[in-house]
């Protein structure tokens, strides 16, 4: 289902400057998940008057039980009222005109999916913070890189441990497939690069999974080019 949300901020009188600017950064992180999650799907900034902190936003969810637990995972929520209106199909709708259905998932949905979780692990694998590589895979996660294939975090970090410092990651996404609701493949193209040796080229197949409010690498496989 789709639900239209207006949602109207009133921060307390007093309240310091640096902890409202802490919120706004949670709050744009915390939108940028939900997005990936496909949950947050458009935001909108009306007209407003002086002063005024309101926002329009489109969210997907199951019902609206689940959209509460969405908007509540919000930070800004502490200081904001949210007014939801469930939204359903219209006759003339463009997307649904004469009857025709749309994808459950298009190849732009499954690469914001991707990138979501790609980009996270970019970022660990870059600051050579092998634990938080690790966590964005799930916990029974095939692994095969360039050492004989793992299962498990445990296995993942040890692996990324093992890189040298200084090596960086750039992904390039070739294909996309949604394998059913909440599984995508993923086919890449993958530069590790390194401080004392040319830039190794390297094709990278992934599976992700959603489990619960987030998407988890299942299955990880690499294969050199040549």
């Amino acid at each position: 289902m789709e639900f239209l949300v207006t949602m109207t901020t009133h921060i307390p009188d007093g309240t310091p400057e640096q902890a409202v600017e802490d919120i706004r950064t949670r709050e744009a992180a915390r939108a940028r998940e939900l997005a990936t999650q496909g949950h947050l799907l458009r935001l909108w900034r009306p007209p407003l008057r002086p002063g005024e902190w309101r926002t329009l936003g489109l969210f997907a969810a199951a019902d609206g039980d689940r959209l509460e637990e969405v908007l509540a995972s919000m930070p800004l929520r502490i200081w904001r009222t949210d007014e939801v209106t469930p939204l359903s199909p219209h006759p003339s709708d463009p997307d649904h005109a004469g009857g025709a259905t749309t994808p459950t998932s298009s190849t732009a949905d499954n690469e914001k999916i991707l990138r979501g979780i790609l980009d996270e692990w970019k970022a660990a694998v870059d600051a050579h913070q092998p634990e938080r590589a690790a966590s964005y895979f799930a916990e029974d996660a095939i692994f095969q890189g360039l050492h004989p294939y793992t299962v498990g975090r445990r296995g993942i970090a040890d692996y990324y441990g093992s890189q040298p410092l200084g090596m960086t990651a750039d992904y390039r996404i070739l294909e996309t497939r949604q394998l059913v609701d909440g599984v995508v493949l993923g086919y890449t193209s993958v530069d590790f690069s390194f401080t004392d040796r040319p830039t190794l080229t390297v094709n990278l197949s992934l599976v992700v999974k959603q489990a619960a409010d987030r998407w988890y690498i299942s299955h990880y496989q690499v294969s050199k080019l040549g």
